[in-house]
């Protein structure tokens, strides 16, 4: 039996990890083709940087209202369509025929890729034990890095053999393969009480406001806001800016060079990512999980610090090095956020995951407006990098103030898959 469980679990995390290396995926291939669109529709930095942020502001704005339909629908069909419709978007984002379509095509692909994060998380709050939950968290979050991995030098390949437009086209393509998969994946009867609506206390549904009331009155729940509307944004900066950067910073051509180093740079979020769970999941075996927490975020700290460093070495390859360290500090904050978020509420939990997630995405499109607006006329990314060292220093705080509050789960969490 325990076997059988085991297999469930894989199976599920395996599944959303692939769900979130498409996600990023699709978000990433504008960032990858920014230099070549900036240079054929004529897209400065300002302009970029509101084609960054409109993905932001809508992907907030529907996070706030995806969570509690999530706590409420079936999931496993929310969660297939949810993918379905952001690999449409990214496939007709190739018919863009100027600023304008290419704004109104990234508006659209934040509504639909809303669901990801709230949708991951209940299921994973719902058939992992709690120490078990920073490691699956890691392994689902990594999909964001391995999609930003294989995502330059693929999408150098196809634009150099079939022109930006195609890009689009096979990355939405590819996107529309998984709601298959995935209803295929979760067919099981064990987890028939995964998908279903979690009931509120006394068996029935609060109102909405009722759900919000939940966890907005909850201490921890804006410890762990804190550290959202700080650790997202510099995730948000190292995605969305670096292939600018180094085109307009250090110099280097759109190509299979700058393909190279922007893969190490986020091969080293993969590390952080589930190497942070980790470290989590056997520090928790000889500590406390909170003591475990805290070890593993102080040192991804002071990994994201370089950060600061970044603008003043002397070569682009000495860059990359600083800028591996740093993401390796970003993949191990990422997976030690989703975790807190998902212990905020145990009745709400997919609303207070996208609430949270939603206030990151703001505070993340505001940035990366501002961002575009700092560096459009000297190409200097200074400001921003060290902003990124002050944000993240802010996270740990209030992480430290978060393992003192009482968690929003209690000891017997409910999960619909028992280990």
């Amino acid at each position: 039996m325990k076997r059988i469980i085991f297999r469930i679990k894989a199976a599920l995390v395996v599944t959303m990890l692939l769900s979130t290396i498409l996600n990023y995926l699709d978000r990433q291939t504008i960032s990858i083709l920014a230099p070549t669109l900036q240079h054929q529709m004529g897209i400065d930095n300002e302009h970029l940087g509101w084609l960054f942020a409109i993905f932001y502001y809508s992907y907030t704005l529907f996070q706030f209202g995806v969570g509690p339909m999530l706590d409420r629908f079936n999931l496993r069909w929310c969660f297939a369509i949810a993918v379905t419709a952001w690999s449409l978007v990214s496939g007709f984002t190739g018919l863009a025929v100027g600023f304008v379509s290419l704004l109104g095509f990234r508006f659209l692909l934040g509504v639909t890729e809303a669901a990801n994060w709230p949708a991951g998380l209940r299921v994973l709050e719902r058939t992992l034990p709690p120490k078990e939950r920073t490691l699956g968290c890691g392994i689902f979050e990594s999909g964001a890095a391995v999609g930003a991995l294989i995502a330059p030098a693929a999408i150098f390949a196809l634009l150099a053999a079939f022109g930006w437009r195609a890009v689009f086209f096979c990355v939405g393509a590819v996107g529309l393969l998984w709601a298959p998969i995935w209803l295929f994946v979760t067919r099981k009867r064990e987890l028939s009480q995964v998908w279903v609506p979690a009931p509120a206390e006394g068996g029935r549904f609060d109102g909405l406001l009722n759900v919000y009331r939940d966890f907005i009155r909850s201490p921890k729940f804006w410890c762990v806001f804190v550290v959202s509307i700080t650790v997202n944004p510099s995730f948000y900066f190292t995605m969305n800016w670096l292939p600018t950067y180094f085109v307009q910073a250090r110099h280097l051509v759109p190509g299979a060079r700058l393909g190279g180093m922007l893969s190490l740079i986020y091969l080293a979020l993969d590390i952080g990512n589930i190497g942070g769970g980790a470290c989590t999941l056997w520090l928790a075996r000889r500590h406390s999980i909170d003591t475990a927490r805290r070890i593993v975020f102080s040192a991804a700290t002071g990994l994201v610090a370089v950060c600061a460093f970044v603008p003043f070495v002397a070569t682009p390859w000495a860059a990359v090095a600083a800028l591996v360290t740093v993401n390796m500090g970003l993949g191990t904050w990422n997976s030690m956020y989703l975790t807190l978020a998902q212990e905020v509420s145990s009745a709400n939990v997919a609303s207070a995951a996208g609430t949270l997630s939603a206030f990151g995405s703001l505070f993340g499109a505001f940035t990366m407006w501002a961002v575009g607006r700092i560096t459009n006329s000297a190409a200097d990314f200074t400001i921003p990098m060290i902003g990124v060292t002050f944000a993240i220093l802010f996270a740990a705080i209030a992480s430290w103030v978060s393992s003192w509050v009482p968690s929003g789960i209690t000891v017997e969490d409910r999960v619909g898959v028992t280990s």
